[in-house]
């Protein structure tokens, strides 16, 4: 009896796994959409849910994140030379910082604030820090102060390092707020911001005038300071070069528009580079020693065509700055004159390639290039493509800012406006365009921060339908970019969305005619749908009434 029973087991076996195997096959694939909207995130995403019975799937496309698309820097370049610690200016750029610790904290932003003062060296003062958590860091640095000497060319370079350093941000968000007077005349090498160096025309009324036999008239030892020039332009014939203007070719007369200057730059360069003469053999470094005690100087000779600290400081300073805007960096220069060195036509000439040639005034400009990366005129696509056909359906489109929900009202028959305003027009619109090249446009008319992120839901159905059994998976779309205008309506570098991937598993039909009854299983199996299911149900019964019988059959005999 016990072998009957393990035969009659054994019969019925393979029809109970191919009832578990039926009764499992929907995919488990799922995203849920029905999280927080106003929950930060990280990066900008794109997910979509799991098929459903109409072969639809609901997309949800939000951004920005505050990691991927926001993330800014700042370094202070600030002279802490006596003659340009202005009270003003210095006060304006505390204000512009604390209105950013501000906005940072309330809008979720990520910003990150360095501070560098220049003396003979660039110093570090602050390295880049929150300017949130670190805003108190970043005003002691700020307030604090050095002394001796003034290298430009040193604290450009110690900001370069920093920004250079931070991978994270993006170029177009790193930002330089230099506030200088614009006199430099000590310089680096080999971009070592730690150490500086000079040249001296020693004192004149000590050298004999080669053409004279006498000492030089004019002039006193300079000790490689901010008026080195003067002894060279006071012993030498001043007219042996003229400008277009038809001016003398002098450092004075040079500083007079930034055209000149750079006229002159260029002259003195092509000097530098003159291995006959070898100018570069009479720098020196400049430090306590050489300045106040003599020790390590040397003296370059009084010669028109032989190039002044001050000269090699300007190309120094100036090639970092070119270097600097040449990888992107937004360099912002302010100048508040409180010397007697009127170093604005040098900063000017800086600004040639950054700013068409003019300083900053204010913060405003900048504050909106830091605060506002995505401001009115950014805007999404999103291309469907070949397997997908977008739901042109009003009650299956949803919008929302952080957790507010914004009504759609149609516009068109493929246009929906979101976020209705007085003047008629809308915060969002967005445009579906049929065909080939089918795509979603999202209009983007405010400017959105990651703390009230924007969430766009809609949904696709699948067309592109296989024709064979099998696990398949398709991409709901082709590609989605963010394509971001700041305050300044300046375009940003474009942002790519993932590509979320959703599964149909597919049972094709099968013709009945063809199939063998011993097959039936198979059948069953393949196609899952509810006339198999009978069919099933009716072997089965058939089967074990069978065995049923034969078994009592038996048991008589």
């Amino acid at each position: 009896m016990k072998k009957t029973m393990k035969k009659t087991i054994g019969k019925i076996m393979p029809l109970l796994m191919a009832f578990s195997v039926l009764i499992g096959t929907t995919s488990a694939f799922a995203v849920s959409l029905d999280e927080n909207n106003n929950q930060e995130f990280t990066k900008n995403e794109k997910v979509a849910s799991e098929l459903d019975k109409n072969l639809e799937t609901k997309v949800k496309l939000s951004f920005p994140g505050k990691q991927e698309v926001l993330p800014s820097d700042i370094v202070f370049v600030l002279d802490k030379s006596g003659a340009s610690a202005q009270e003003d200016i210095y006060n304006n750029a505390k204000i512009f910082l604390e209105d950013v610790r501000k906005q940072a904290e309330e809008k979720g932003l990520n910003i990150k604030a360095g501070v560098v003062l220049f003396n003979r060296s660039g110093n570090i003062k602050q390295n880049l820090i929150d300017v949130v958590e670190g805003y108190d860091n970043i005003i002691r640095a700020m307030n604090s102060s050095v002394s001796m000497g003034t290298n430009m060319h040193a604290g450009l370079l110690a900001a370069k390092d920093i920004l250079d350093k931070d991978s994270k941000v993006k170029a177009e968000n790193k930002h330089v707020i230099l506030i200088s007077d614009g006199a430099t005349y000590l310089y680096s090498k080999d971009e070592d911001y730690t150490k500086a160096y000079t040249r001296s025309f020693g004192n004149p009324t000590k050298q004999t005038n080669p053409t004279t036999g006498q000492p030089y008239a004019y002039g006193a030892d300079r000790k490689g300071g901010i008026w080195e020039s003067q002894s060279r332009e006071y012993n030498t014939p001043n007219d042996f070069k003229k400008f277009e203007d038809d001016t003398n070719f002098i450092f004075s007369q040079a500083m007079t528009n930034p055209k000149k200057l750079g006229e002159y730059l260029d002259y003195y360069r092509i000097q530098e580079n003159d291995t006959a003469k070898n100018w570069p053999q009479y720098e020196y470094e400049y430090n306590f020693g050489s300045a106040y005690l003599g020790t390590g100087r040397m003296t370059t000779p009084i010669e028109v065509n032989a190039p002044a600290n001050i000269d090699i400081a300007f190309m120094k300073t100036d090639d970092t700055f070119q270097e600097m805007v040449k990888k992107g960096y937004n360099m912002n220069v302010y100048f508040k004159n409180a010397a007697d060195f009127d170093g604005t036509t040098f900063l000017k000439y800086m600004t040639r390639n950054s700013n068409h040639g003019e300083l900053n005034k204010g913060f405003e400009e900048l504050k909106k290039s830091v605060l506002d990366k995505i401001s009115r005129g950014s805007y999404v696509e999103d291309y469907i493509g070949s397997d997908f056909d977008f739901v042109n359906d009003i009650k299956k489109i949803t919008l929302t800012v952080g957790d507010e929900s914004l009504k759609p009202n149609k516009i068109k028959e493929n246009i929906y406006g979101f976020g209705k305003l007085d003047d008629g027009t809308y915060r969002f619109i967005l445009e579906y365009t049929k065909g080939d090249n089918e795509k979603l446009n999202l209009e983007i008319n405010e400017t959105i921060y990651p703390n009230k992120p924007v969430v766009l839901k809609y949904s696709e159905k699948l067309v592109n339908k296989p024709e064979k059994s099998g696990t398949y998976e398709y991409a709901t779309n082709e590609k989605a970019i963010l394509h971001p205008i700041d305050g300044n309506a300046m375009k940003g570098e474009a942002m790519i969305f993932p590509v979320p991937v959703v599964k149909y598993e597919y049972k094709a039909p099968v013709n009945k005619d063809t199939e063998k009854t011993t097959h039936i299983e198979n059948n069953i199996v393949k196609t899952g749908d509810m006339t198999s299911l009978a069919l099933f149900v009716s072997v089965l019964m058939i089967t074990l009434l069978t065995t049923i019988l034969i078994f009592k059959k038996k048991n008589l005999k």
